[in-house]
C-alpha cells in the first residue's frame, strides 16, 4: 500500500483501475487513459506499478514482453490481496430534499 508521510495511504481509484487493466490486458489492447497520453506510456505505467508495490523495478534491458508478463501475474496477485472496497452510498442522494 502506498505511504504518505509515513502513514498508509488508501489506493486511489485510478491506481486500482490501472492494476485491473494490467491484470486483464491482452497483447494489442489500447493503453488506458491517462497513461496513453504520457510521453512514455510504458515507463509511466511501470513506474506507477512499482510505486504501488505491485512489481519490483525491472532490471535495465529487460524485454518489454517479459515486463508485461510479470506485471500481469503480479497485478492479479495484488488484486487478490487488495480487494475492492465496498461501494459507498451516493452522498448527493442522501441530501435530497423532497419538495
Amino acid at each position: 500500500m502506498p505511504k504518505f508521510a509515513g502513514a498508509s495511504d488508501p489506493v486511489r481509484l485510478s491506481d486500482r483501475l490501472l492494476v485491473e487493466w494490467v491484470a486483464q490486458a491482452k497483447p494489442g489492447d489500447p493503453l488506458p487513459e491517462p497513461w496513453c497520453q504520457a510521453h512514455s506510456p510504458l515507463k509511466s505505467m511501470v513506474t506507477q506499478l512499482v510505486e504501488l508495490g505491485v512489481i519490483a523495478p525491472p532490471a535495465p534491458g529487460t524485454p518489454v514482453a517479459q515486463i508485461a508478463r510479470e506485471a500481469t501475474a503480479a497485478a492479479k496477485a495484488w488484486l487478490a490481496e487488495h480487494p475492492a472496497p465496498p461501494p459507498q452510498p451516493d452522498a448527493a442522494g442522501a441530501r435530497r430534499v423532497s419538495g
